[in-house]
């Protein structure tokens, strides 16, 4: 089976194409496809995301859990 991601995945399970989600977040269908091969969404994006899909996409899924535990353990600036 394919890798998907899952934004692909999320989407797909609700039988909703690219530009459906696109305007769910307020972008185009194509922003949706970069987001889908991999490309991190802006913040304004990530956001919408995030509640889109009540947390089941996070930026972990595109950083990586390893990354993100990296930034999890960074010290918090003062």
């Amino acid at each position: 089976m394919q890798n998907l991601h899952q934004l692909t995945k999320w989407r797909e399970e609700r039988n909703l194409s690219a530009a459906d989600v696109g305007r769910m977040i307020d972008c185009t269908r194509l922003t949706v496809d970069r987001y889908e091969a991999g490309r991190m969404p802006r913040q304004p994006y990530l956001d919408r995301i995030v509640v889109m899909t009540d947390g089941e996409v996070n930026a972990n899924h595109w950083l990586g859990r390893e990354a993100a535990d990296v930034v999890a353990r960074r010290p918090a600036s003062a």
